[in-house]
């Protein structure tokens, strides 16, 4: 059994509590487990013992023996001078302090039941471990659990802009260029759209946004498509024109190769996703000034609503005509993939960038007016009898099943620790 679950059964007490005494004999009291340490260091600080007749404060650790004190070098940590006691489920050697001082070592016991459900969970072959658990935990601590991993995972992609912001000396009209350019490529196209941002910053894209050849011709050639042979007129004045820039500017295009296709509709293909980001940088003159300031929905779908040029109405690719024509929009769940990756991750960053609760409420609102997203991972918990209210809850399922379920962090998340807990009441 590892630690994490003795850690688990000791911070809610589900050990046998009757007649709790240390290997020498001396009467345990646990006043209070104390509050779990996330960092290094000992387990459970602020603990609250009683040993005999003296109630002492400090430090616990927990270890599966007591012979893994020695084993993890702690002997030798200064840190865990003040273990006032050392919890294990086999107490194998004596430990003693850097001073040469004995710990007390207090062996534990517990419920079989507990264990059993632990490593059903822990071994499980499911995407999700406690599927079959869940009716039992009741909806509003599911509902709970997943406003608290919402913020999680905002604050992840919070962490990632802020690296941006550190290697743009936080310039957000740069950081959120880039943002928008990553996941315009979406899964697939995400690295080349990301080295494209990179080749074209926006600071020059701003100097052509009043001209939607120029923006497309800079994009369209720094992509590689503009290396063909493709002569129509459309092409042609992009190829010229690029070439102007290109020495203009000394830029150096990317391989077309990077671009993929497979798996991809049509609507989604690179070349049309790249018209599409040129029209929305077309728009306005300063879009993350124009982002930023729009406080409902109805403002965002307005800044989002654009079209590829005409050229694209008829083609998914340079040259070659398609049998249907119609104007190559974002389309709803383009847009709300937008706002779900890009937008309210960025307000929620800027929030903490200005110190303003204001606008980290507006991220968090955003994802709650958007209605929840439709994929196989969503579905799986649907049928679990988890169904999201809104985009904010379906982040959360998201960040759950990759971040828990799959690293089998049952005992780190309230869920799990709710499914084990129950065994007590049935």
């Amino acid at each position: 059994m590892n630690e994490d679950f003795l850690q688990f059964i000791w911070n809610l007490r589900l050990y046998d509590s009757a007649n709790l005494k240390t290997s020498e004999g001396e009467n345990v009291d646990v006043i209070s487990a104390g509050a779990q340490n996330r960092d290094s260091g000992p387990d459970f600080y602020n603990a609250k013992i009683r040993i005999g007749d003296t109630v002492w404060a400090g430090t616990v650790e927990i270890h599966k023996k007591s012979s893994d004190w020695n084993l993890h070098g702690h002997q030798n940590d200064s840190a865990y001078n003040n273990v006032i006691l050392h919890v294990v489920e086999k107490d194998d050697a004596v430990i003693r302090r850097k001073s040469g001082e004995i710990i007390p070592c207090l062996e534990i016991t517990y419920p079989e039941s507990f264990k059993k459900r632990y490593l059903e969970l822990s071994e499980s072959k499911q995407r999700i471990p406690c599927a079959t658990y869940i009716p039992e935990v009741e909806p509003f601590k599911i509902h709970f659990w997943l406003n608290r991993i919402a913020s999680e995972r905002l604050e992840r992609k919070t962490a990632e802009i802020s690296l941006l912001m550190d290697s743009t000396y936080s310039d957000l009209e740069e950081v959120f260029h880039c943002v928008l350019f990553k996941y315009f490529g979406f899964k697939t196209n995400a690295l080349p759209f990301e080295m494209l941002a990179r080749s074209l910053p926006a600071k020059l894209l701003r100097k052509y946004s009043h001209s939607l050849p120029s923006v497309e011709s800079l994009l369209f050639g720094q992509a590689g498509f503009l290396d063909t042979d493709v002569e129509d007129e459309y092409t042609f004045n992009l190829k010229s024109e690029y070439q102007f820039f290109k020495t203009k500017h000394n830029l150096a295009g990317m391989d077309k190769s990077l671009w993929k296709y497979t798996k991809l509709r049509p609507a989604n293909f690179p070349t049309i996703r790249i018209a599409q980001v040129a029209a929305i940088l077309c728009k306005y003159q300063s879009l993350w000034e124009i982002i930023s300031a729009s406080k409902d929905m109805e403002d965002v779908c307005e800044i989002l609503d654009v079209s590829a040029s005409e050229y694209w109405d008829s083609h998914y690719v340079f040259g070659k005509t398609s049998s249907r024509t119609s104007p190559k929009k974002l389309g709803k769940n383009a847009v709300c993939n937008l706002i779900i990756n890009i937008l309210s991750p960025m307000i929620f960053t800027y929030s903490i960038y200005r110190g303003d609760e204001t606008l980290k409420e507006r991220a968090v609102s955003f994802l709650e007016s958007l209605a929840a997203e439709s994929n196989s991972v969503v579905s799986e918990w649907a049928e679990c009898g988890v169904e999201p209210e809104n985009a904010l809850e379906s982040q959360a399922l998201l960040h759950l099943q990759a971040e828990y379920c799959a690293c089998r962090k049952c005992l780190k998340c309230a869920i799990g620790k709710e499914v084990i807990q129950n065994i007590i009441n049935n």
